[in-house]
């Protein structure tokens, strides 16, 4: 896969996860975590945004670097898909640390799927 269409997909993907955690933070976490008691209701939904943030900001790199040499864009992808199996390895101690008991599998799919068309571009 060329680096600038992989590249273009991440960023897609990251910005609009950002922006929906941004935009209504409380209907994710409503989605993501229906049990939630009221007192938390808030300050989940400030580290939903604060996350969001987060994953627009990588979006925005991913974004801004498809016109890179495909040398330094190969850099860029290996990094971000490294930085996705790291975000997985975080969710999956959550799990193992026991802060829930269930793994969130839509966005390990989402990091997965991320990790293998970053690391399948960069090193082919």
């Amino acid at each position: 896969m060329d680096t600038t269409l992989a590249l273009t997909i991440i960023g897609i993907v990251l910005s609009i996860i950002g922006i929906v955690f941004i935009a209504i933070p409380k209907v994710v976490n409503e989605k993501t975590m229906s049990d939630l008691p009221k007192e938390a209701v808030d300050i989940s939904a400030l580290f939903r945004a604060a996350n969001g943030g987060l994953g627009l900001a990588l979006g925005m790199v991913a974004i801004y670097s498809r016109g890179l040499p495909p040398e330094y864009a190969r850099t860029v992808l290996l990094s971000l898909g490294t930085g996705f199996i790291l975000v997985n390895l975080a969710l999956l101690s959550g799990k193992i640390r026991g802060f829930g008991d269930e793994l969130p599998i839509p966005p390990m799919v989402i990091f997965g799927v991320l990790t293998i068309i970053a690391y399948y571009t960069a090193l082919a």
